[in-house]
């Protein structure tokens, strides 16, 4: 089995795209994998993701060097837990600077950490010209182009750019779909464990719901198996490539595998 250990990496160009919520679920699919994820929060102001986390996550403040160089030490560091940053659109440059300007890649694969990095394209045009930037920068690094089914499509203009097509034709994606909007309130609530919804049977009654409606627990727990599913499908992918004779290093963490 392989011992590798993955640092992921999420992030978008703007804000409000799905990242911290995706974040959450990658934090989940660890712990569901029986590991104990370190949780790293960039957003100093709004903490989303550290609230959902409170005992095994850090707030990383990115403008300060102290929290540079405690953020990417952290990741490096061997172990066999793997770690998920969610990092802020305000700081997407100022990290991604650091990240190749340093031999941040290379010593964390020497620690058995491999780094991944989950871009959100938002459907502005910028974002797609980022995200093309991204791939040649780190054509040394995974990176998985993440499609949020809950933003809206990019128009014909864009698509039809060059930057548009260099994404869509990219071997590696990730479908986030989309979550209906009453579920999507109630995921909003960071003490909500996405995790035990996933882990509980099936309710047959509302009185098994407890303060959680039947329709919405059913709605969240069948969007994060299908994520839950495509996050495996991700992590499979890699343990693939990184050792294509090795047992995948997780499998997939979902309790009914016949549910939709």
């Amino acid at each position: 089995m392989s011992e590798t250990s993955y640092a992921a990496i999420v992030t978008s160009v703007h804000g409000r795209t799905g990242k911290t919520l995706l974040s959450r679920v990658i934090a989940e699919y660890f712990i569901l994998s029986d590991q104990v994820p370190a949780v790293f929060d960039t957003d100093t102001i709004e903490r989303s993701l550290s609230e959902c986390f409170p005992d095994q996550s850090f707030v990383v403040d990115l403008a300060d060097v102290r929290g540079q160089m405690a953020l990417f030490d952290s990741l490096v560091q061997p172990g066999p837990d793997s770690r998920v940053v969610d990092l802020s659109h305000l700081s997407y440059r100022r990290f991604f600077d650091l990240m190749r300007d340093t031999d941040f890649i290379a010593e964390a694969r020497r620690n058995g950490v491999e780094p991944v990095i989950f871009f959100i394209a938002d459907r502005n045009r910028d974002s797609f010209e980022q995200g093309r930037v991204l791939l040649e920068r780190f054509a040394d690094c995974t990176v998985a182009i993440v499609d949020n089914a809950h933003l809206r499509r990019a128009t014909s203009a864009i698509r039809f750019s060059l930057d548009y097509q260099v994404l869509e034709a990219y071997d590696l994606h990730l479908h986030m779909p989309s979550l209906d909007p009453v579920a999507a309130s109630v995921v909003e609530d960071p003490t909500l464990s996405l995790g035990d919804i996933l882990r509980a049977p099936i309710p047959l009654n509302s009185a098994d719901c407890g303060d959680l409606a039947l329709n919405a627990r059913a709605s969240i727990r069948g969007w994060m198996v299908r994520l839950v599913r495509e996050i495996h499908r991700v992590t499979h992918s890699l343990d693939t490539r990184l050792a294509p004779e090795a047992i995948p290093l997780l499998e997939a963490p979902v309790a009914h595998r016949s549910d939709a």
